[in-house]
């Protein structure tokens, strides 16, 4: 644990409530998720000041716990809850919603409401935060409820397949409603003073686009424009985090107003093509293998990972170095090992390797 064990986990206020009110803890829990949620991030960013981050990355979830091993949330998304040191870890795996019936009768929540909760919880890692935010950036974002995954998500990637073909008003339906709650929090973050926003929504996978690009420019394309105007507008900044192979979609990255491209996942995303084609278009972040750099490499291995990032895409700047991804088998050490290769050889001027 980089904070050193904790004096109470989510898993144990679970096992409080489980045991004094058998028959409605989960309903009690429920009422106190977003406590519970503020509690975990304003964590998070203490970890991540202390490994030496620079930047760290926070949002409010929707999630409804259905029971100690699962979670649902507004978009119709399954989850089976794992515990990683004591804090719920979910795990995608289906969606309630396979059709247009299944769609209407799906609770719809009230968006000002949604509003509401965003910003008391920005508010509120802010204020268990208050003696280090001034030490590392806070940016806002909305990994796991952003503008496309919970689309297909909350449908299953068959029913939504199905849908595209056989019901483009439901899959447009679905679009709106993912992108008025992505607007909705991002407000509320804007609010409350966030500059930088980052779309945590994977469009790719290692053998490229998730789906035809046809229906990325049909559907997606207007609601990432409409967000995108939307932070500009805050004078914020819009950074994509996408796995997979994005070399094809670059072009509709730029396009869609993004700022910054995050994951650029290694071995199937060329760094220098990367760097070559848009590299002064978006600000470009990631690299770090998180299958083996950042989980079991030796750290003559982990620098020598960060030393071939920075030649790729270092020059010239725009280049912030961080992990591809985040999993629970990540090593804190590495994490360390990483950043101190960042300082060592990331300072400008940049030598060549």
């Amino acid at each position: 644990m980089i904070l050193g064990k904790l004096e109470k986990t989510a898993f144990d206020v679970f096992d409080e409530m489980q045991e004094k009110y058998p028959d409605e803890w989960i309903e009690r829990i429920n009422q106190i998720l977003d406590d519970i949620e503020i509690s975990v991030f304003a964590k998070t960013i203490r970890a991540a000041n202390k490994i030496g981050f620079d930047g760290i990355g926070i949002q409010y979830i929707p999630f409804i716990l259905e029971s100690r091993s699962e979670m649902t949330d507004i978009f119709g998304k399954r989850h089976k809850l794992r515990n990683i040191d004591g804090n719920p870890y979910p795990d995608y795996y289906d969606g309630y919603i396979r059709n247009r019936e299944d769609w209407e009768a799906y609770p719809k929540p009230d968006l000002k409401e949604e509003y509401r909760r965003a910003k008391k919880f920005y508010k509120g890692v802010f204020r268990k935060c208050r003696d280090i935010k001034e030490k590392i950036c806070i940016f806002a974002q909305n990994a796991l409820t952003s503008v496309f995954p919970p689309v297909w998500q909350g449908m299953g990637m068959a029913s939504f397949a199905r849908a595209l073909k056989n019901d483009p008003q439901l899959i447009e339906e679905r679009f709106r409603f993912c992108t008025d709650f992505t607007l909705t929090v991002f407000k509320a973050y804007a609010d409350c003073g966030a500059k930088i926003f980052l779309e945590g929504g994977d469009i790719d996978q290692r053998n490229g686009p998730m789906i035809n690009p046809k229906y990325f420019h049909k559907y997606l394309l207007p609601c990432y424009k409409e967000v995108s105007d939307a932070i500009h507008e805050w004078e914020g900044k819009y950074i994509l985090h996408t796995d997979g192979d994005i070399t094809d979609l670059l072009d509709f990255i730029v396009e869609s107003g993004f700022d910054g491209l995050q994951c650029l996942e290694p071995p199937l995303v060329d760094p220098i093509y990367v760097k070559k084609n848009v590299g002064d278009k978006l600000c470009l972040s990631g690299n770090i293998d998180t299958r083996y750099i950042l989980v079991d490499a030796s750290k003559l291995e982990v620098e020598q990972a960060v030393k071939d990032a920075i030649s790729a895409m270092g020059h010239g700047g725009g280049f912030l170095i961080s992990p591809a991804n985040f999993h629970p088998t990540i090593s804190p050490k590495r994490l360390e090992w990483m950043i101190d290769a960042v300082n060592k050889f990331g300072v400008y001027p940049l030598k060549s390797f």
